[in-house]
C-alpha cells in the first residue's frame, strides 16, 4: 500500500510541475505604431502591454471587462498609461497631465488618458479598433489592431 501511495504522490507532483512549467499562450495584434500583446489581468481589467521608446520602456492598456470576459466586441472602456515622458511627434513638445496617476503596475506616471476599445468579432481575440487621447480628453486618436495568428 506505501508503494502505491508513494506512486501517485510522484505523479501528482510531476503533473503539477509540468503544468507549472508551461506558459500560457500570449494574444498579440500588429497596428502601425506598435505591437500589443495581452499579458496579465488586473482585477476586472484586461492588460495590454506595448513598447514605447522611452522612459521603462512599455505602455500599458488597461480594459474594464476584458479579465475572463470573451463574449464580446464591447466598446469597452479603460485608461492607458505610459512612462512620465512623452514627446509629441510634430513639435517635440514634453506632453503631460496636470497630475500624475499610480497605474495598476504601481507605476507613477503624469503621460496617461481614457481609452474605448471595440474587437471585430464576437469571440475574443479578434481585430480591434482603439481610441484614446490624453488626460481626460474625449479619446479621438484612431488605432487598428490586426490579429496575429
Amino acid at each position: 500500500m506505501k508503494r502505491s501511495t508513494a506512486l501517485i504522490a510522484f505523479a501528482l507532483m510531476a503533473s503539477c510541475a509540468s503544468a507549472t512549467a508551461q506558459e500560457p499562450d500570449l494574444v498579440t495584434w500588429k497596428s502601425p505604431l506598435r505591437k500589443f500583446t495581452y499579458t496579465s489581468e488586473s482585477g476586472p481589467s484586461g492588460v495590454l502591454e506595448y513598447p514605447v521608446p522611452f522612459g521603462d520602456n512599455l505602455g500599458y492598456l488597461y480594459v474594464n471587462g476584458l479579465a475572463g470576459e470573451f463574449g464580446g466586441p464591447g466598446p469597452l472602456k479603460g485608461y492607458w498609461s505610459e512612462p512620465d515622458v512623452s514627446h509629441d511627434d510634430e513639435d517635440d513638445t514634453t506632453l503631460i497631465c496636470p497630475f500624475a496617476i499610480i497605474d495598476d503596475h504601481g507605476r507613477t506616471t503624469r503621460n496617461w488618458g481614457q481609452l474605448i476599445i471595440a474587437f471585430t468579432g464576437d469571440d475574443f481575440p479578434t481585430d480591434f479598433v482603439l481610441m484614446r487621447a490624453r488626460c481626460f480628453e474625449e479619446p479621438d486618436e484612431v488605432i487598428n489592431g490586426k490579429l496575429m495568428r
